[in-house]
């Protein structure tokens, strides 16, 4: 009896002092959503040693334009009843709900292990946005012996062409808002004109997205929209082209989508806006810091633990 008494005993304090002792995970970020000031608390953690220098890159890179193919191109070789696999990477539910008919799911790192498409001619498909995991893979497929493109301007240009797509096309139009962490994916790349369309282009908007053109969204629609094809013209031409379009807070982008419908191109919209991306930032340096800077523990605890370890030592001798 007095065994076990002294086993409740030692339990019972082995079980306080993990108690006493949780450490919980600090805050990443608190994020206000209504000041302009919430800029500040991105500086402060921008400017910390553990910055990475690489944040922005300096100098935008290019897509080589001999991994796209055309969807009239693809249209063509197809009624030619050549030898075309259409594998669309994305995840098996996106696919489920609209997809390029005659095409495949596979993941997109799996598509190297099917050596049997080897004597075809593949044709990887996504969403029409994010281009830098396709282009990488496409070129590994193509080190494998592998003929493999990417599908330019995705399932938009697809639709844009006039060819058909099984499912609901209502998903067309939700696609269309992208998640900050997929543009930061692409961030580094000229494919991406990125277009701010708040009236007045604060500060911060220019940090945070740099390489941006701002072109507030103006009364007179028509002249908005020649503006805005004045502007990609001399980018139209670019593999993978898209246009970002985003403002301060991230809401408001009917009346733009609408004008920017009719045009020949691929529209995207910034989930959140500015704001939102500037709290991905944050979040996002704030987990490169030492894993010690963001721990904290509930108290200290030193005292309790060398009490502990007497009520250890007298339980054992008793």
């Amino acid at each position: 009896m007095k065994f076990i008494m002294t086993f409740k005993r030692i339990s019972l304090l082995i079980v306080t002092a993990l108690i006493l002792g949780l450490s919980v995970p600090a805050p990443a970020v608190t994020r206000n959503h209504r000041t302009h000031n919430s800029y500040n608390s991105y500086e402060s953690y921008h400017s910390t040693s553990e910055r990475p220098e690489n944040i922005f890159n300096p100098k935008l890179k290019q897509y080589d334009a001999c991994l796209a193919i055309s969807p009239h191109t693809v249209q063509y070789n197809l009624e030619q009843k050549q030898k075309i696999t259409l594998i669309d990477v994305r995840n098996p539910k996106d696919f489920a709900r609209l997809h390029v008919p005659g095409s495949i799911n596979i993941p997109l790192h799996a598509v190297k292990t099917k050596f049997v498409l080897k004597s075809f001619l593949i044709v990887l498909i996504n969403d029409g946005f994010q281009y830098s995991l396709l282009a990488t893979e496409c070129l590994k497929l193509k080190d494998m012996g592998f003929k493999a493109l990417i599908l330019d301007g995705g399932l938009y240009a697809w639709h844009r062409a006039g060819s058909r797509l099984v499912g609901d096309l209502f998903i067309l139009e939700k696609m269309k808002t992208v998640t900050p962490r997929k543009i930061f994916r692409e961030k580094d790349f000229k494919n991406i004109l990125m277009m701010d369309i708040s009236p007045v282009q604060k500060e911060t908007s220019r940090k945070v997205m740099p390489f941006s053109k701002h072109l507030p969204l103006s009364a007179e629609a028509g002249e908005w929209a020649r503006k805005i094809e004045q502007i990609i013209a001399i980018h139209k031409n670019q593999p993978f082209f898209s246009v970002l379009v985003f403002n301060e807070a991230g809401n408001g982008y009917g009346r733009a989508n609408r004008i920017l419908s009719g045009l020949d191109l691929n529209v995207f919209f910034l989930q959140g806006g500015v704001a939102g991306y500037r709290r991905y930032l944050k979040d996002l340096v704030f987990s490169w810091q030492p894993l010690d800077s963001r721990i904290k523990t509930s108290r200290k605890c030193g005292i309790c633990v060398k009490e502990f370890k007497k009520d250890i030592t007298r339980e054992v001798h008793n």
